[in-house]
């Protein structure tokens, strides 16, 4: 696990998934302020968790634009990185923006017309296909359903 110190003016940009009242494992958040942890930080335990790619926020959150609510964030202070690159934890956390449903479907989605997350090609519908013309989920290639 790496960890790095990250000065405020260098801060780093991530996305932070919520429950539909701003809240995270039980910490009420605000669009605008800034908030500090003091202690150790720990993965899944203690710190502000974000995510790089927000797309990653819905390996932790369900996609649902009634259960989830999605932020922009800066991250400074104390920064520790999961291996696998996913997640980070940071000392200080600032919520920029709340991101309203449509862009959160254009940033977890590449391509045209696509429904769902993590979708690369055109008209896909469901989750993690690649290609075109795709229904369902995990596909790749054109013209698949299931």
């Amino acid at each position: 696990m790496k960890t790095e110190r990250v000065l405020k003016k260098n801060a780093i940009k991530a996305y932070k998934a919520f429950d539909s009242n701003l809240t995270c494992i039980g910490f009420q958040y605000e669009v605008g302020k800034e908030y500090h942890h003091k202690g150790k930080l720990e993965l899944c335990k203690s710190g502000f968790h974000a995510c790089p790619k927000l797309v990653d926020c819905f390996s932790f959150y369900p996609f649902s634009e009634t259960k989830t609510r999605v932020a922009e964030v800066l991250v400074w202070g104390k920064v520790k990185y999961e291996d696998a690159g996913v997640k980070l934890c940071a000392s200080n956390i600032k919520v920029v923006r709340e991101l309203p449903w449509s862009k959160v479907l254009s940033l977890c989605n590449s391509g045209n017309q696509n429904t769902g997350y993590g979708n690369s090609g055109d008209c896909n519908s469901g989750n993690w296909n690649s290609g075109d013309r795709n229904s369902g989920n995990d596909n790749s290639g054109n013209d698949n359903s299931g």
